[in-house]
């Protein structure tokens, strides 16, 4: 197995640490998900597609000519040097991946959740402790602009007093990953982005379930108590119409953050009034996926060996198995 690194691609500036040199990723899994980072890659100057693994024939109409494309996931980590990988393959794959990355030097930048089974964290964490790549997990609502706008009044507000978010949609109706583990690492990951630290689950229940497609839809809600004893309440399904909603009390506002929205909206005044006044913070558009694969390649670029995504991604996959256990038994 190759060592991932700054390539030697025979261009000017090939040095990590360098911000000019070219950027060589690879690419595991090109499936839903997996289109967009092809697309997004595509969109980027001085950073190219090195190489592709997938089993989908149809993957070479969407890339350039210079795309190696391999079958096996392990020989992306050989043959022509690659500075950084993408992991956007189902869940159940994670663990194994992420770790032969890891083993190899290679910077990740790797799909939510980290894994779908908290007895595969002590591999991952082994395997971190023993290199020095940096691990970003794509907890993408993170890099939304409108969800940082969000975190930056909420702590010029003196921080969260009370989460609460409800999101859903009629499917993906998935067979590899169920509502809670598809959908709940994103509202989880976002109430411990503004409230650090130790959390708990107080309560999970599924409000509703049946079967849609041959797959089982539901409609799940979780209470949670964050660092501090600031409560918070999410819902998320497959059974409702498309919305997402992410609302933050503050002692002298309510925070609400929507995906769909190029603003973020604002109830000025202590929650609870009756009479609130409503204005809005205009966000610069900026496509989320972007930004994470953006900032993946600076990491890269900076051989840095943060690992700040990683440590959230393990609390996450921690707080949405103790949800598993109340909802599922």
């Amino acid at each position: 197995m190759r060592v991932c690194g700054a390539s030697s691609n025979g261009r000017t500036g090939t040095t990590p640490g360098r911000s000019d040199f070219v950027v060589r990723l690879g690419l595991i899994g090109v499936g839903r998900w997996g289109r967009n980072y092809v697309r997004t890659i595509a969109a980027m100057d001085r950073v190219v597609l090195a190489v592709v693994a997938t089993r989908n024939p149809d993957t070479a109409a969407l890339l350039t000519p210079e795309t190696r494309i391999e079958a096996d996931w392990r020989a992306v980590f050989e043959g022509d040097r690659i500075d950084g990988v993408i992991v956007a393959t189902p869940p159940d794959t994670h663990r194994e991946i992420l770790v032969a990355a890891l083993e190899a030097g290679c910077p990740t930048l790797i799909e939510k959740p980290l894994v779908a089974r908290r007895e595969e964290l002590p591999a991952l964490l082994a395997a971190a402790e023993s290199s020095r790549a940096a691990i970003m997990v794509d907890h993408v609502h993170l890099f939304h602009p409108a969800f940082r706008a969000l975190k930056e009044e909420c702590a010029r507000r003196g921080g969260a007093l009370a989460i609460r978010s409800s999101a859903g949609n009629h499917g993906p109706y998935r067979r590899d990953a169920s509502v809670l583990w598809d959908w709940a690492p994103h509202d989880v990951a976002m109430a411990l982005e503004l409230a650090p630290g130790a959390a708990r689950v107080v309560a999970a229940r599924c409000d509703e379930r049946r079967m849609i497609e041959d797959v089982i839809a539901e409609r799940v809600v979780l209470t949670l108590e964050l660092n501090g004893g600031i409560p918070c309440d999410i819902t998320v399904g497959t059974l409702d119409d498309k919305h997402r909603w992410f609302a933050v009390d503050t002692a002298e506002a309510t925070l609400i953050y929507s995906d769909q929205a190029p603003f973020l909206r604002m109830l000025a005044g202590r929650p609870g009034l009756q009479e609130r006044s409503e204005s809005f913070i205009h966000i610069p558009a900026a496509m989320p996926l972007g930004i994470a694969v953006s900032e993946f390649v600076e990491a890269v670029r900076t051989a840095s060996s943060s690992r700040e995504g990683f440590e959230l991604g393990c609390q996450v996959v921690e707080i949405i198995a103790d949800c598993e256990e109340l909802v599922h038994g």
